[in-house]
């Protein structure tokens, strides 16, 4: 029992929402939880529901998504362990914003919205953490909507990619830098706002061209120089 609190704890210190609390406080939070595992493809929470848990990543691969009216997906984020979730609705007390689905089997700590609005009256230093983490992701959703608005596709692709690089980007032996997530060329088009024939034609050319390769649903980028460069191309 003590192994796995220590394991949780641990789990915790890596999202921000929690860094620099003591164990004490992290205790406290894992009372008011529980672990559960989604399977692969499964919905953590829908868009439009009522709030009342927040989730954080332990393990697995999970995208944050909205649908128009119309049944277009955007996918706005992908997240994995030591990320955070549902929070939004979770602290203002509205509806979700967005869908959080499983790419793969994911281990999440469940968090009420009653007990955690308590823990953070009681461990303001989470409050402030969260903020801090919320204006850094309020930054980010401004870049997204102007790459939308004004890149054409090869820039915004090109810009999805160096993001996931950012995020699980590990640099290979052999040279380049695989992005260690596996995306369907339907979900990196949601995520870039592109329809996947034409994801799947720009992969094709850059491939070509060296910049990248694919292999078992993952891709290797061999030339970030150059995918910087037409991520910086303008309209």
């Amino acid at each position: 029992m003590i192994d796995k609190q220590a394991s949780i704890r641990f789990e915790l210190r890596q999202h921000a929402f929690f860094a620099g609390i003591d164990d004490d406080g992290l205790d406290d939070l894992i009372a008011i939880s529980q672990i559960k595992i989604f399977k692969g493809r499964q919905a953590i929470c829908r868009q439009g529901e009522d709030a009342e848990n927040m989730y954080v990543v332990l393990s697995g691969r999970i995208k944050i998504c909205t649908t128009s009216q119309g049944g277009k997906e955007t996918v706005l984020a992908f997240m994995g362990p030591g990320e955070v979730l549902g929070e939004i609705a979770v602290l203002d007390g509205g509806l979700r914003t967005a869908s959080a689905i499983t790419i793969e089997e994911s281990r999440v700590l469940v968090i009420g919205r009653t007990g955690f609005i308590s823990y953070l009256e009681t461990h303001p230093k989470v409050a402030l953490n969260i903020i801090g983490v919320l204006c850094g992701r309020l930054r980010k959703t401004d870049e997204f909507v102007e790459e939308m608005t004004t890149l054409q596709a090869g820039p915004r692709l090109a810009r999805a990619l160096l993001r996931l690089a950012e995020q699980y980007g590990k640099p290979q032996p052999e040279g380049g830098i695989l992005v260690d997530i596996k995306l369907s060329q339907a979900n990196l088009g949601a995520h870039a706002g592109l329809m996947r024939e034409n994801v799947n034609r720009q992969l094709k050319v850059w491939e070509d061209d060296g910049l990248l390769g694919g292999s078992g649903g993952l891709i290797t980028l061999f030339r970030v120089d150059a995918l910087e460069e037409i991520a910086d191309q303008s309209a």
